[in-house]
């Protein structure tokens, strides 16, 4: 959404609802004022409508009007509902009534909800910067608490109302408190703080879907560091992913600096923002927690803490659950991040043949450039005096060479097929003949324009030789 048709949504509405009962009572909030008193792109247009069950009925009226796209979709139980506009076909609206909250039971998260005033919808908001209204009828911008547009300027994130109600109500706002302060590298004001120490043991009613959802953002926020670092200073870590906690104090070699929690948050922050590749960087060491052990002299070892990490990788994401292909994308990337580790700094050790096989166990280009972007995040990572930074560039070079002589591994497909391959070989379906398909793959990755004809003759030699 372009700030323009921002603005040309707020006079389209409030030219229509001029003379009728909504004029006065419908509100831009939340993140669209945010975003105009910051100077930052808007993204979302989400409105409060100050009458009983507002949002739900202004939808209903906009649509009896044949204003809509479609039908909207209403959710009557929590009184908000969700449109497009003819005249702004690319800009979905939320609305909802002003509305104020009362939490009958502590051990669950979704509080009764009923209409209140603009001031208590304002006060049971999560955090000041978030309690802005726009009133769309007399074109002026309403800060109610009288701290949103000072916490904006002095780039300070606090709650509207005492922080232990806020976070007592609703314990996902710690989160919430988080992932903003590292998205616009602010501060969180002390009072503020200390109470999410307090509070966060009440993350444990949060259901896992709200849990990853959240947490979903905060990793791909522009500084998941430091969002991090806080999420492990105020104590959220256990409730979010207790599988990390081991990582915190592990010491490793001089390879690297500091602890594998250190080294992660630096992978993380070398990642783009990709939920799939900052969620593989989080998890990338986490077998390390299960494959640590000593060698004689004293030095932390972890050996095939990358295949180790297979099942914890799916465990972790399968609590929250996560879908099982963004499950599997992740998993693949964690299990193979040492791909490449051998190959040195300038990936001067690598021969095509095993690059085409690592291309050819990617499928796709757009799988083999995450990989490779984890495995250039993670060799930059380590010591100084241990970073690999020239290896990866050197990788896609080749790479590219390859693609350039159709030899790569993307295009590697066998000329022989495996009922013809036992034919030959006079064998069943079974070990041996898996043996021999392995064979004739490693082959290919070593002489991919090998023909059919030549395959075969290396089929009948290898089943003499049993």
């Amino acid at each position: 959404m372009t700030d323009g048709n921002y603005n040309d949504i707020l006079a389209f509405l409030r030219s229509l609802i001029k003379g009728t009962q909504w004029e006065g009572k419908v509100f831009a909030v939340g993140g669209c004022c945010r975003d105009t008193a910051m100077g930052t792109p808007v993204k979302d247009v989400d409105l409060a409508v100050a009458l009983p069950d507002g949002g739900v009925e202004f939808a209903r009226w906009l649509h009896s009007r044949h204003l809509t796209l479609r039908e909207p979709i209403l959710f009557v139980k929590y009184g908000t509902a969700r449109l497009t506009l003819k005249e702004f076909p690319d800009d979905e609206i939320e609305l909802v009534q002003t509305r104020r909250e009362k939490y009958d039971d502590r051990t669950k998260r979704d509080p009764s909800v009923a209409f209140g005033s603009i001031e208590e919808d304002c006060f049971r908001r999560d955090l000041t910067i978030n309690t802005l209204y726009y009133d769309i009828s007399n074109s002026r911008l309403l800060d109610l608490t009288g701290k949103a547009l000072h916490d904006i300027e002095h780039h300070i994130i606090r709650t509207p109302s005492d922080p232990d109600t806020t976070f007592d109500d609703d314990p996902v706002r710690i989160l919430r408190a988080v992932r903003f302060a590292a998205r616009y590298d602010w501060d969180i004001a002390p009072e503020a703080f200390e109470s999410m120490k307090r509070y966060v043991g009440r993350l444990s009613i949060i259901s896992p879907e709200r849990m990853w959802g959240e947490f979903e953002k905060i990793l791909t926020c522009p500084h998941p560091a430091r969002a991090l670092s806080m999420l492990r200073e105020v104590g959220a870590i256990p409730f979010i992913m207790p599988e990390l906690c081991k990582m915190f104090d592990l010491r490793q070699s001089s390879f690297h600096f500091g602890t594998v929690w250190d080294h992660t948050l630096r992978t993380v922050e070398l990642v783009p923002d990709d939920i799939i590749l900052r969620t593989a960087a989080l998890l990338h060491d986490i077998g390390k927690t299960v494959s640590a052990t000593t060698a004689p002299d004293g030095t932390p070892r972890f050996p095939r803490h990358d295949k180790r990490a297979r099942g914890i990788v799916g465990s972790t994401l399968g609590r929250l659950h996560c879908r099982s292909p963004f499950i599997d994308k992740v998993v693949f990337l964690v299990v193979n991040h040492e791909a490449a580790k051998s190959w040195g700094p300038e990936a001067q050790k690598m021969s095509d043949s095993q690059l085409r096989k690592l291309e050819f166990q990617c499928r796709t280009h757009a799988r083999f450039e995450r990989l490779l972007t984890l495995i250039d995040a993670d060799n930059r990572s380590y010591a100084p005096d241990h970073c690999m930074p020239g290896q990866v560039p050197a990788i896609r070079r080749r790479a590219a060479e390859l693609k350039a002589s159709h030899t790569d591994g993307f295009s590697i497909k066998l000329p022989v097929k495996p009922a013809r391959v036992a034919k030959v070989a006079g064998l069943k379906p079974g070990r041996r003949l898996d043996e021999i398909m392995a064979k004739l793959y490693n082959t290919a990755f070593r002489s991919p324009r090998m023909s059919r004809e030549q395959m075969l003759k290396l089929v009948k030699q290898w089943s003499k030789a049993k």
